[in-house]
Order: structure tokens, then C-alpha cells, then sequence
């Protein structure tokens, strides 16, 4: 409020100016019918006074009808104003009521509440004026996310189009038990040998130092090394990685392909298990041709009961067909 009086209608003047010639007309009709009506003594006297009384029921009629007219205008903006106060209170209450049903649903689940509140406060300081490019990504990266929790909430898996690098280094970051993998050459060497391969990417030097952080922590690692060519197993580049692992506490065995066992031959993947209870899938690509570098078609994460204990036991048949790195 600015505390500036109403500017006057611009209808006043002309609505007095109206009822004044009304009520002077109507007093002069009646002054002179009154007039004609009435003689004897003091007539002049009893039609003026006829007149008045008359002149001046007309005026506070006038001015009745357009009290009237104000108060059902009055009303009417009173029940605009009302009805839509009603609908903003009861829409915010709506919402009130939303978000305590979800913030409800925070806190009887297992994830921290401060986590998800910190996601919704930054998510609400994406303005309306930043570029459509930035709200499109921030849009893009929320809707992925809640697509994530979807599918592990429905204990079902979670399908990262191309080599993942978050979850990997998530899990390995938050694992608290042990670390079981079976790393293909397929996978790792990404090459005719080890070296430019997996382990010498960023990816992997932090992958490598995770897990040295995990055996530091108490948690057992095991890695099988599942070679596909024999020459490999003595070649120097391959020996460099996994004598960089051993040195970090990792327990390393390897294991020529020829020698896994007959019925998983035909059907060994890159996996890891984490703590036994998670597992996490490297599809590659097939590879067209020597030389060419094989890519990461697709990465699967499964928390699936059942699923995963098929991988703990295929992981201890390799195991135990390896021999150790030496």
C-alpha cells in the first residue's frame, strides 16, 4: 500500500449533476400541479412545501438505487475475492499437503533425509532465467536419477547405455565387506595387450586406489584374471598390472581361458560383487578385427537375490580353477 486516497470516479460530477436536474425537475412538475390543486389561504405556502417533500422523496430515492447498486457491486468483488482466496488457501494447502506425504515417504525409507532436502533446495534454485540448455540437462540428470531409484526400488536392474563410471566408483567407495571380480581381457586390455588399456585410464588408477582404500578398511578383495591367450599371461605389461595390484593388498589369480571350467567357457562375463549382495556388468562389444579396440556396449547393475547368488558361486568355481599370480 502506497497510503494515496482514491482518485475520484470520473462518473461522480455527472451522477450529482443528474440527480440535482432530477429532483429540481421533479420539484418544479410537482410545485405546479400542487399549485393547480390546491387554493385557498396559504396555498403558494402548501404547494412549495408539497413540492420539497416530494423533490426530496425523488432525491434519497436516487441516491438509494445507487447504494444499492455500489453494495451488490461491493459483494460481487467479495465473493471474487472470497472465492479466490478459497482457491489459493486450499491449492496451498494442496501442495502443503503433497510435499509432507513425500517428505513422509523420505523418512520412512532408508535413504538420509538431508540428502534427498539438499537435492529438492538446489533443484528450487534453478531459475527461470537460466539458459533452456542448463534446465534441459538439470531436467535430463533428475528424471535419469529418479529412473535409477525406480528400477533398483523395484528390485529389478539398472541399465547404463555405454562403460558406467559413477556406480563403479560409488561402489567401491561405499563397500564394506568384500570385492569379488572377474575381469576379462575382452574388457580390460581393450587392445592386442594390457598396456593403453583399462588400467591405465583415469577410470581405473581410481578404481585400483578405492579398492586399496577397501582392503585398508578390513574388506577382502579378489580379482580372477581371465586371459584368452596364453602369451599374455607372460607378457610384461600384463604382469605390471597385476603385480600393481597385489602390491595394494589385492589377492590376484588368473586364469587361462581354455582351462575355466567347461560349462561357464561358453559364458563368462566382466562382473564384480560387491559385498555379496550387488553386482555390477561390463557388456562389451563384440570386436570386429585385431587392432581395434573393443567398447563398452552397456553396464548393468543387479541387486536381484537370486541373480546375484549365481554370480557369487560362478565367482568361486573361477576362483578356484586359477592359480595364483606369480
Amino acid at each position: 500500500m502506497t497510503g494515496a486516497a482514491p482518485e475520484p470516479s470520473p462518473s461522480l460530477v455527472p451522477r450529482i449533476v443528474r440527480k440535482v436536474l432530477v429532483t429540481v425537475l421533479v420539484g418544479g412538475v410537482s410545485y405546479l400541479v400542487s399549485n393547480a390543486l390546491i387554493h385557498g389561504p396559504n396555498e403558494d405556502l402548501w404547494s412549495l412545501l408539497l413540492a420539497t417533500f416530494i423533490s426530496g422523496v425523488v432525491f434519497v430515492v436516487q441516491f438509494l438505487a445507487d447504494v444499492d447498486d455500489q453494495l451488490e457491486t461491493v459483494l460481487q468483488e467479495q465473493r471474487r475475492q472470497h472465492t479466490k482466496t478459497h482457491n489459493l488457501v486450499a491449492d496451498s494447502f494442496a501442495k502443503i499437503n503433497e510435499a509432507s506425504k513425500l517428505f513422509g515417504v523420505v523418512e520412512m525409507s532408508a535413504l538420509e533425509t538431508r540428502g534427498v532436502a539438499e537435492l529438492v533446495q538446489n533443484a528450487a534454485k534453478i531459475r527461470d532465467d537460466m539458459p533452456d540448455l542448463v534446465k534441459s540437462l538439470v531436467h535430463h540428470e533428475v528424471t535419469r536419477m529418479a529412473k535409477f531409484l525406480g528400477e533398483l526400488s523395484d528390485g529389478r536392474y539398472a541399465l547404463y547405455e555405454g562403460e558406467d563410471r559413477d556406480w563403479l566408483l560409488a561402489l567401491a567407495r561405499n563397500a564394506r565387506v568384500s570385492l569379488d571380480a572377474i575381469s576379462l581381457t575382452s574388457v580390460d586390455a581393450r587392445d592386442t595387450e594390457f598396456e593403453g588399456g583399462f588400467w591405465h585410464t583415469d577410470l581405473g588408477q581410481r578404481y585400483v586406489k578405492l579398492q586399496r582404500d577397501l582392503v585398508q578398511r578390513g574388506a577382502r578383495v579378489r580379482r580372477v584374471f581371465v586371459v584368452d591367450r596364453s602369451e599374455r599371461l607372460d607378457s610384461e605389461e600384463f604382469r605390471r598390472v597385476w603385480k600393481w595390484q597385489t602390491t595394494v593388498g589385492i589377492e590376484v589369480r588368473t586364469l587361462l581361458l581354455a582351462d575355466a571350467p567347461p560349462l561357464l567357457r561358453g559364458s563368462l562375463s566382466d562382473f564384480i560383487l560387491f559385498d555379496g549382495v550387488v553386482y555390477y556388468e561390463s557388456n562389451p562389444a563384440p570386436q570386429v578385427g585385431d587392432g581395434i579396440a573393443p567398447v563398452i556396449h552397456s553396464t548393468i547393475l543387479v541387486q536381484d537375490r537370486e541373480r546375484v547368488r549365481e554370480r557369487a558361486e560362478r565367482f568361486t568355481e573361477l576362483w578356484e580353477a586359477a592359480t595364483p599370480a606369480a
